[in-house]
């Protein structure tokens, strides 16, 4: 796991987002590691997974029209998760 900067892991998950990801798991920590965020791609889309405020996974199609929904919801959640983070740390499986 390696510290990075919030928008840096906010572009890195939007991109994450899309079908064409190179990532199959990515996974986002706070500091104290009792938030997290994790975006797992299968081969039906996308699930997105919170842990913390809310505990609750949301799973996505591979849709042209759900992608724009896919963005906006993981931008959400991630703002939620991580409100006064300035760093977080990262995990990716390839």
């Amino acid at each position: 796991m390696r510290l990075i900067p919030v928008k840096q892991a906010l572009s890195m998950m939007e991109n994450a987002a899309t079908a064409k990801s190179e990532y199959k798991k990515l996974t986002f920590l706070t500091a104290k590691k009792d938030r997290s965020l994790c975006l797992e791609h299968d081969h039906n889309g996308v699930i997105l997974h919170e842990q913390g405020y809310r505990d609750e996974s949301t799973a996505f199609t591979n849709d042209s029209k759900d992608i724009h929904a896919r963005k906006r919801a993981v931008k959400q959640a991630f703002k939620r998760e991580f409100p006064r983070s300035h760093k977080v740390y990262v995990s990716t499986v390839k």
